[in-house]
């Protein structure tokens, strides 16, 4: 697992309720109890995890896809999040797993995927978040589960790793943002 510099501090988590989900085409009477806390966490990422995987793998349906699988690993591993030093980030890497292990056979040139291969993780992470998704430093931060100073440092240590990157070697002609 990565190193993250600076991670957030989160509250304990607090007693844990249980909601209940059942699934319309599940058994008679099954019911999958979630812990209420994961549900809130889902609810609050949900929706920017998959911005976030549209950009990385430009097809809706395989963004839906990956997002679900990441958010199911999320779930198997809860108590474990839970008990780490920062669950967002923890999650975040599940993700970023996730997707990484879907892009890896991947031929396409587009400037995203150029980009981690340019860049380390965190800071085309930082890159898509602020510049694709137009989310603030706070957001960004929140999300990556780091202070909003690494959110400021490492994108602008990937601008001037792009600037230099780009100066040196055009960008592919079939490259799309």
């Amino acid at each position: 697992m990565a190193h993250r510099p600076a991670l957030r501090h989160t509250p304990a988590p607090l007693a844990r309720p249980w909601c209940a989900i059942v699934p319309p085409s599940g058994p008679c009477g099954l019911q999958v109890a979630l812990p209420a806390d994961y549900v809130a966490f889902c609810m609050h990422y949900q929706d920017r995890y998959l911005r976030y995987t549209r950009v990385r793998v430009a097809d809706p349906a395989l963004s839906r896809d990956l997002v679900e699988a990441a958010l199911g690993n999320v779930a198997i591993n809860w108590a474990g999040l839970l008990a780490s030093h920062c669950p967002a980030a923890e999650a975040w890497d599940i993700l970023g797993s996730v997707i990484a292990q879907a892009v890896r056979g991947q031929t396409a040139a587009s400037l995203c995927n150029v980009m981690y291969r340019i860049l380390p993780q965190l800071q085309a992470d930082v890159v898509v978040l602020r510049h694709r998704l137009c989310l603030s430093d706070e957001q960004a931060a929140d999300l990556l589960g780091v202070e909003e100073p690494v959110v400021t440092s490492q994108l602008r240590m990937a601008h001037r790793t792009m600037s230099r990157h780009f100066e040196h070697s055009p960008i592919p002609a079939n490259a799309a943002p």
